[in-house]
């Protein structure tokens, strides 16, 4: 079987979504299409606006065949981390092939850019520290130090889609993965202010629903997507950001002050100015606000605050083996599609009453955290059913 498999966040589900499934599945023509999902929280640490299974709901609809959890320990991870992680459950479960979007749809360049950070020379090396020296953060330094070393590397690696990319195709190299790569062009403005309905920004979607603006919000979602978000606006059960702030500050507040220094990617002192602040700010945006400078980036300093949320440490992730247990979130009723992941070491749960035995600890802990900050029960994570279409 050709089974295409799609690392996903779809926070929430965009019609710029849907082109990808449907242009990766027109590319390929595979057997099958495996989504790897971040479950309640992103890979920037922020909660997801509607519930996994919701998400999965969308991707179904929009012509996806199964979608698994990608565990919350690989899933709220730097881009590196983040695909290695992905990569490893894909792989696990069969897949043949990763589609991502790219803004360069020129797989050649791409993987020279892959190779550079493989095996960078020494001048390479050189400039990246220098880069950092001077006080520029890590992705300008990368940029700075890959131009040097390979022309037009840096403008490739400043595009966060062509990061995220590169990444992909590292893990596949490093896990030996059987994996071939197809690359589906970015099309619109990743980072723009204003909703594009044809291919929005999700975080331009997320920010017109934030401020009420309903209206502007919803052309650019398809009708699976655009009745789930409009069902959990009226039942009030979007993330409340008031609720995340006192949950966020109270844990900050309780935490000893060891503590800090070992969370996950905590180094260059923004884990002595996170201990230092938390008693003095009132609001998780003031924090967010006062953290973020040119060396500490705002995903930086997010992902940093919802780590400390659950509890992971710097030397519990480094140590972390690859996700041996995914939870099945959403299937399309097809017998033969569980021939792909039958008999594999990697293993598949349905989510549900039946999950608990096998869950992450991580994994539990952030299911209830999100139901909390959404007004839900913390009995969610085993009442919500794999979804079956």
């Amino acid at each position: 079987m050709r089974i295409l498999g799609v690392v996903a966040e779809y926070d929430p589900f965009h019609r710029g979504h849907a082109y990808h499934l449907s242009e990766a599945r027109r590319l390929l023509s595979p057997d099958a299409v495996f989504v790897a999902l971040s479950p309640c929280f992103t890979q920037r640490g922020a909660p997801s606006l509607l519930s996994p299974h919701d998400r999965a709901a969308c991707a179904l609809a929009a012509g996806a065949d199964a979608v698994f959890a990608l565990p919350v320990t690989w899933a709220v991870r730097d881009a590196e981390n983040y695909a290695l992680g992905a990569v490893s459950l894909l792989a696990g479960l069969g897949a043949t092939h990763l589609a991502f979007g790219a803004e360069e749809p020129d797989l050649s360049r791409l993987r020279a850019a892959a190779d550079l950070l493989d095996n960078p020379p020494e001048g390479f090396t050189r400039a990246l520290k220098a880069a950092l020296a001077a006080g520029a953060g890590y992705p300008a330094a990368l940029s700075q130090a890959a131009e040097s070393a390979l022309p037009g590397a840096g403008a490739l690696l400043s595009a966060p889609n062509n990061t995220l990319a590169v990444c992909y195709l590292r893990a596949i190299r490093r896990l030996k993965a059987v994996l071939e790569p197809v690359v589906v062009p970015r099309l619109g403005a990743y980072r723009a202010e204003a909703v594009d309905a044809a291919f929005p920004s999700a975080s331009a979607v997320r920010s017109a629903l934030r401020r009420g603006d309903w209206a502007g919000a919803m052309p650019a979602l398809p009708p699976a997507s655009a009745s789930r978000v409009r069902a959990a606006g009226l039942a009030g059960t979007l993330p409340d950001p008031a609720a995340w702030d006192l949950l966020l500050l109270s844990h900050l507040r309780e935490m000893p002050k060891e503590a800090f220094p070992a969370l996950p990617d905590a180094g260059e002192g923004l884990g002595n100015a996170l201990e230092s602040l938390r008693f003095t700010v009132l609001s998780g945006e003031e924090l967010r606000r006062r953290l973020t400078s040119r060396r500490y980036s705002a995903a930086r300093v997010s992902r940093l605050l919802a780590h400390a949320l659950l509890g992971l440490t710097g030397e519990g992730l480094r140590s972390l083996p690859p996700p041996a247990d995914t939870l099945l979130l959403g299937l399309r009723r097809n017998p033969a599609l569980t021939a792909a992941w039958k008999d594999r070491p990697l293993r598949v749960h349905p989510t549900g009453a039946a999950w608990a035995p096998f869950a992450d600890p991580a994994d539990l802990l952030a299911w209830r955290l999100w139901a909390l900050i959404c007004h839900q029960p913390a009995t969610l994570p085993f009442t919500e059913k794999t979804v079956s279409v």
